[in-house]
């Protein structure tokens, strides 16, 4: 029996959730390189668990700020005007750690990049702050 796009939508957020713990626990190890990663692997699971709940597929694209303006473009669609410039505002706002997060996807991997304790408190500020932003488009869209 296969799985329907809800069951998916469970699991990405859970691991999602599984991640961000395991960021926090390597944060506070001071293995910086993996707490980037791994904030980076939890927070774009969590924006393609709702993009797969609203559009009923996964976008293959893997950068956050690409798949963020994937979200704000459909909110628009929907007529959603409001919620779409809550996430517009949100990448304007935070670009900058944004593009640190997305490094880490491959900067942490391939040693192209060495991160310090900074990096990864702003990393998880903006985390923090996009999963908040997710949960009001999904108490919006879903209520």
């Amino acid at each position: 029996m296969g799985m329907g796009s809800h069951d998916h939508v469970d699991i990405l957020v859970r691991r999602s959730k599984s991640f961000y713990s395991y960021a926090l626990e390597a944060l506070s190890r001071g293995d910086f390189d993996l707490a980037l990663f791994l904030l980076e692997q939890a927070t774009q699971l969590r924006v393609k668990a709702l993009l797969l709940r609203l559009l009923g597929f996964i976008p293959k694209e893997h950068r956050i700020r690409e798949l963020l303006g994937i979200l704000a473009k459909y909110l628009e669609s929907l007529n959603r005007e409001e919620l779409a410039r809550l996430v517009q505002q949100f990448v304007d706002v935070w670009t900058s750690e944004l593009r640190v997060v997305e490094e880490a996807y491959t900067g942490s991997r391939y040693l192209l990049r060495i991160y310090d304790k900074s990096d990864v408190e702003k990393a998880l500020k903006v985390v923090e702050e996009l999963f908040k932003v997710v949960e009001a488009v999904e108490s919006s869209v879903f209520s």
